[in-house]
């Protein structure tokens, strides 16, 4: 099992992670494509659910509504993340019970403080569900199951183009207004004369 995540699907959920109403605990899934042990996520999704201090609900109406996307792009569930408001991490009962699925293989990040201070992945603990049930991976096999993957590489010197294509309008849009207004001043001062 090895999750691919994009740096600006991770940045997009804690976004809307800060968006949520203070000191509630907050949802969200991975969504995406796997190929066989590898999945790549695609895409972020906040469930309709109900959030309070210390658990989330989805209902069974809301867990299907954020998955009605599948079928049209062909898209699995990857993992869930969500919060707890201090630094315990640990699946609670409640949080085995309404985790998005029981099938082994399941991922689900905790992250502490409601992702206040904007964590990384390995700041939280990564549980997989397994046939014994949800456990919790040691820092070191969690940060082998997900990389955060740049979503932008730039390597341009310079930030311009200086293709003659790409600047050749320009130059011509800006002499002929030039050479306009030049003509323009230079028949009004005629007139003047």
């Amino acid at each position: 099992m090895h999750l691919v995540l994009p740096e600006a699907a991770w940045q997009q959920l804690l976004d809307e992670f800060a968006r949520q109403r203070p000191g509630v605990e907050r949802i969200a899934f991975l969504d995406g494509y796997r190929r066989d042990e590898v999945s790549v996520v695609t895409t972020v999704v906040v469930p309709d659910a109900t959030c309070e201090p210390g658990y989330y609900t989805v209902t069974a109406d809301q867990m299907s509504e954020a998955g009605a996307h599948f079928r049209k792009y062909g898209m699995q569930r990857l993992a869930q993340v969500h919060t707890h408001g201090d630094g315990r991490l640990g699946h609670s009962d409640r949080d085995d019970k309404m985790a998005y699925s029981q099938r082994e293989g399941a991922l689900s990040l905790v992250l502490p403080e409601h992702a206040a201070r904007r964590p990384r992945p390995s700041e939280g603990l990564l549980h997989v569900r397994t046939i014994d049930g949800w456990n919790a991976l040691d820092p070191a096999e969690a940060e082998v199951a997900i990389t955060v993957v740049p979503s932008f590489v730039d390597f341009r010197r310079t930030p311009w183009t200086t293709s003659r294509h790409a600047t050749k309008r320009p130059w011509a849009a800006a002499w002929h207004r030039l050479t306009s207004a030049a003509r323009s001043l230079s028949r009004s001062s005629s007139r003047r004369k």
